[in-house]
């Protein structure tokens, strides 16, 4: 670019001994330049705008358009902080164009025209007489969403391995106390009547307690240390007929009208059976919980792709707002008698065979759990070859 500005400060006293079929030439190769760049920027994923040092916009392609909202609007002559409707990444490009010396690269959330993770770059350029900046704009919002994800996964496990041993710890001593409650309770027996039965009702509520802590032990040792999983071909419709059917007797005792619904053509696929049949007993029984008065639960298996689809739908109480991004979380829970552990368990199953879930709910009207699967199948193997006479047949 800079070799082509000298070429015209020269160009320029000498134009009168210039061939007019040169210049048209020159002339012709830039506009063609000029229009490849054009092309090129317009048909980039990422947003680009360039801008003077005022910040006027010279430039701006397509993506950056959309995510600006300015289709049918012209953004010449008009600040680029002024063209922008969210009014955060309108304020960000306003404080950081001014007096820009360097990169500044900042990852930034907009809502408008859609909630987008955006990673804004902007380079000051200087070219000849001109000056202003180059602004970038890439959409990150998967990324941000796998690294969040990551994250989190990460923290669970080191939570878990943590309280774990906690729990291991506890339950020695534990042992030990009920033990001699239950010891204590047997001396009990040659004190007189009246002293005696107030003794035995103050134990009994410390066996009680002690029960209780030593099944939130139990559930949460038996969640942690999960055997290794084990994959096998098998029909997900009769995982879930499975738990519905042993669930049956208390669905119809709670007086809920249960529908489930197959898909015939969903093909077996590779699960570990054990982990899911308890995955889809934990979300069955939570909608029971959810239905104290009664209701409807409806589960649906559809196919999309090569992803196998799990609704379970439920009339129940739903989920308050303040409570519905803690309802993954270990310990969380707002059951008397509740660990915090199931969903927790879910969440693992589901992740470990690659899936996801989505949660919507609505207080008063009910809760849907979708449970996504990727449908997989083993993998085949080459087939095996004699060997040949002299050596071996290696196939990579």
């Amino acid at each position: 670019m800079t070799a082509k500005m000298d070429f015209l400060k020269k160009l320029r006293s000498r134009l009168s001994n210039v061939e007019k079929d040169s210049l048209y030439q020159k002339l012709y190769d830039s506009v063609q330049e000029s229009l490849l760049f054009r092309h090129v920027c317009q048909n980039l994923e990422e947003g680009v705008l360039l801008l003077d040092s005022k910040g006027i916009t010279r430039f701006i392609n397509r993506k950056a358009e959309d995510w600006f909202s300015l289709p049918g609007r012209s953004p010449s002559n008009n600040h680029a902080w002024d063209l922008s409707m969210d009014t955060r990444l309108g304020e960000f490009l306003e404080s950081s164009v001014a007096g820009i010396s360097g990169r500044i690269v900042s990852d930034i959330k907009i809502l408008f025209p859609r909630e987008t993770e955006l990673r804004v770059t902007l380079t000051p350029y200087a070219v000849g007489d001109e000056a202003g900046v180059l602004v970038l704009l890439a959409d990150i919002t998967a990324q941000s969403e796998q690294e969040f994800e990551t994250a989190m996964l990460q923290r669970m496990e080191s939570l878990i391995r943590l309280a774990g041993g906690i729990a291991h710890e506890i339950g020695n001593p534990l042992n030990a106390i009920t033990i001699h409650l239950e010891l204590l309770k047997k001396r009990l027996k040659g004190l007189p009547e009246p002293k005696r039965g107030e003794i035995e009702d103050n134990l009994n509520d410390i066996q009680q307690e002690t029960k209780r802590l030593d099944r939130i032990i139990r559930n949460f040792l038996k969640a942690t240390r999960k055997p290794p999983l084990r994959f096998r071909i098998d029909d997900l419709n009769d995982v879930i007929a499975d738990a519905v059917n042993f669930l049956r007797p208390e669905l119809e005792s709670a007086r809920i009208r249960m529908q489930f619904a197959r898909d015939p053509e969903l093909p077996a696929f590779l699960m570990d059976r054990e982990r899911l049949y308890h995955a889809f007993m934990n979300l069955i029984k939570n909608a029971m919980e959810a239905m104290r008065g009664g209701g409807e639960l409806r589960i649906t298996v559809t196919r999309k792709g090569n992803c196998a689809i799990v609704s379970i739908r439920d009339t129940g109480c739903g989920i308050p707002a303040k409570d519905f991004h803690k309802i993954f979380d270990i310990y969380y829970t707002t059951k008397e008698e509740g660990s915090g552990l199931g969903l927790m368990m879910v969440y693992d199953a589901v992740t470990e065979h690659g899936g996801r879930i989505e949660v919507a709910s609505k207080q008063k009207k009910g809760t849907t759990f979708k449970v996504f699967l990727p449908v997989r199948e083993p993998q085949k193997q080459l087939p095996s070859y004699p060997m040949t006479k002299g050596g071996m047949t290696r196939h990579v």
